[in-house]
C-alpha cells in the first residue's frame, strides 16, 4: 500500500507540474495564457470523469443505426445546427496576421509549440511522404503544415473554408525564399465535405486537428477516400473523447458557433471502413510533458514507468485520437521511399564477368557486370525530381585508397529491378584518367541518397593501370 500512495502522489505532482490546455485547431485563435501556480491543482478522478465522458457507447457502435450514430458523433456539439460555415472562417480570420505566418513558432503561442511539432512529426513519419509526393493539407488553416512539407521536398495542395487564410498560406511560403519550390503551392477554398478534386489525386492526405471542426464525419471521409490514389494513406491528429466537453470547447461553441466535437476511435473506424478505407492504424500516444518524472533509478521509478504506460493505454483515446487510414495496401516497396526508409534495404551482389585490367591515356573502356538485387527493395530504373532511380556507379580512387573521382562510368538500369533478380549491364568509362595505377570500386547507387556500400553491401574491386 505504501508504494501505491507514492505512487499516487508522484503522479499528483507530475499532473500538477504539467498542466493540459484543451486540444484545439492548428487555425484556431490563440486561447489564454494558462498559469501554471500551483492553484490549478488537478483532482485525478474529475480528470478521470471528463476523459471517459462520451465514451459510454463507443462498444455498441458496430451495431448502431446511421441515426444513432449521428447522435452520438454529435451529442455534445451545441452548434451542430448553426446556420452556416461562416462562423469557422471567420475564428480563425480574427487570429492575428503576423501569428498566422508564423504559427506555431512564435512568442504567443511557444507554451504550444513543442506539442504541435511533436504531433506534426508523429503524423509525417506515418505519412511517410516520398520526395515529389502529391500532398492534400485539409482544413490547412494557417498553412504550417504546408510549410513543413514543402521543406522536405513533397508538392502541396491547401484546401480550408476561408478565402483569407489561404491567402495568409501563399504569403507564408512565399515569404521564405530557401522554400525552392514554393511556386507550385496550390491554395484551394472548398468544404471539406465535397472537395473539388477528381478521384485518386492525392498520394496522401494530412489533417491535423481539424475533422473535429466538421459537420459530418461521414461525409469529410468519403470525400478524403475518394480522392485519394489507391494504396494512399490519410493521417489525422485530434483531440480525443474529452474535447467537446472542455470549457473552451463549450465557451466557443455558446459564443463563436464553432463547431467542436470529441473524436472516438470506434465511431471513426466505423465510419470509415464505410467509406471504403481497408484498414486503421491507432498511436497510442499523449503529450510529451505526460512522460516527464524524476528518474531516480529505483524499484519504485521502474514501477512508475510501467504505471505511466498503463494510464497511457487507458487515457490517451480521451485525450488524443492519432490515427491513420489506408486507402488499401502500401505500394510495393522501392528506392523512391523517403531516405530514412532505406536503411539496411540495399544490398547487391555484383560480379565482374570481363574488365580491362590496362588501357592507354584518352582511350575509354568497357566492363561487363552481373548484378543481383539481394536487398528487400525493388531498384527503380526512373526516378523523381529529386533522385531515387538506381545506378551503378565507379569511384576511382589512388594507390592509397582515397576516392579521386564518382562521376566516371555511372551507368543507368535498364529496367526495374526486383529483390532476387539478376541483370547484366555494360559501364563504358571515359579516358579520362591522367597516367598511373588506380584502385576501382564497383557499387550501386540509390541517386540523390546514398551509395550502397553506406548501407553495409560489399563492393567488388580491382586495379587499373592507365599507360602514357
Amino acid at each position: 500500500m505504501a508504494l501505491i500512495d507514492n505512487l499516487r502522489r508522484v503522479t499528483h505532482r507530475l499532473l500538477r507540474s504539467h498542466p493540459r490546455a484543451p486540444a484545439r485547431s492548428h487555425s484556431d485563435p490563440l486561447p489564454p495564457v494558462i498559469d501554471p501556480s500551483p492553484r490549478q491543482e488537478i483532482n485525478q478522478d474529475s480528470a478521470d470523469a471528463t476523459v471517459d465522458k462520451g465514451v459510454s457507447g463507443e462498444k455498441s457502435v458496430a451495431t448502431m443505426s446511421s441515426e444513432e450514430l449521428w447522435a452520438f458523433e454529435n451529442r455534445d456539439a451545441a452548434s451542430i445546427n448553426r446556420a452556416s460555415d461562416r462562423s469557422e472562417a471567420q475564428a480563425d480570420e480574427r487570429q492575428d496576421v503576423t501569428t498566422s505566418l508564423s504559427f506555431p513558432l512564435h512568442w504567443t503561442s511557444a507554451t504550444e509549440s513543442w506539442n504541435y511539432l511533436f504531433d506534426v512529426s508523429i503524423a509525417c513519419e506515418l505519412l511517410a511522404p516520398r520526395p515529389d509526393d502529391l500532398i492534400l493539407d485539409f482544413a490547412a488553416g494557417t498553412c504550417w503544415a504546408t510549410e513543413l512539407l514543402a521543406r522536405v521536398a513533397v508538392r502541396t495542395i491547401s484546401v480550408d473554408l476561408s478565402l483569407e487564410m489561404m491567402r495568409r498560406g501563399r504569403e507564408r511560403l512565399g515569404a521564405d525564399r530557401r522554400l525552392v519550390f514554393r511556386d507550385e503551392a496550390e491554395f484551394v477554398v472548398a468544404r471539406g465535405q465535397a472537395l473539388p478534386f477528381a478521384d485518386d489525386t492525392f498520394d496522401g492526405v494530412l489533417c491535423l486537428n481539424a475533422l473535429h471542426h466538421l459537420p459530418s464525419y461521414a461525409a469529410a471521409l468519403r470525400e478524403i477516400r475518394r480522392v485519394l490514389k489507391p494504396g494512399g494513406r490519410a493521417v489525422f491528429s485530434e483531440p480525443g473523447t474529452a474535447h467537446a466537453v472542455q470549457p473552451l470547447s463549450q465557451f466557443r461553441m455558446r459564443e463563436e458557433s464553432v463547431l467542436e466535437k470529441s473524436v472516438s476511435l470506434p465511431l471513426i473506424r466505423r465510419l470509415a471502413m464505410e467509406a471504403g478505407f481497408s484498414r486503421i492504424t491507432v498511436v497510442p500516444l499523449r503529450s510529451p510533458s505526460a512522460y516527464a518524472f524524476e528518474y531516480g533509478g529505483t524499484p519504485d521509478d521502474d514501477a512508475l514507468l510501467r504505471q505511466m504506460w498503463d494510464e497511457t493505454v487507458r487515457r490517451a483515446p480521451g485525450e488524443h485520437a492519432r490515427f491513420v487510414l489506408h486507402n488499401g495496401d502500401d505500394p510495393p516497396s522501392d528506392t523512391l521511399l523517403p531516405a530514412d526508409k532505406l536503411v539496411g534495404r540495399l544490398n547487391a551482389d555484383i560480379v565482374l564477368e570481363n574488365i580491362s585490367a590496362a588501357v592507354r591515356v584518352g582511350q575509354p573502356f568497357t566492363d561487363r557486370l552481373r548484378i543481383t538485387n539481394t536487398g528487400d527493395l525493388t531498384w527503380k530504373a526512373r526516378g523523381r525530381r529529386f533522385g531515387g532511380q538506381v545506378t551503378c556507379g565507379l569511384k576511382i580512387c589512388d594507390a592509397g585508397g582515397e576516392v579521386l573521382r564518382e562521376d566516371l562510368g555511372r551507368t543507368g538500369l535498364p529496367r526495374d529491378v526486383m529483390p532476387g533478380e539478376e541483370i547484366e549491364i555494360e559501364m563504358t568509362v571515359a579516358g579520362d584518367l591522367p597516367a598511373g595505377r588506380y584502385g576501382l570500386c564497383y557499387d550501386m547507387v540509390v541517386e540523390g541518397v546514398t551509395w550502397f556500400e553506406f548501407q553495409g553491401s560489399p563492393c567488388p574491386r580491382r586495379s587499373l593501370e592507365v599507360l602514357s
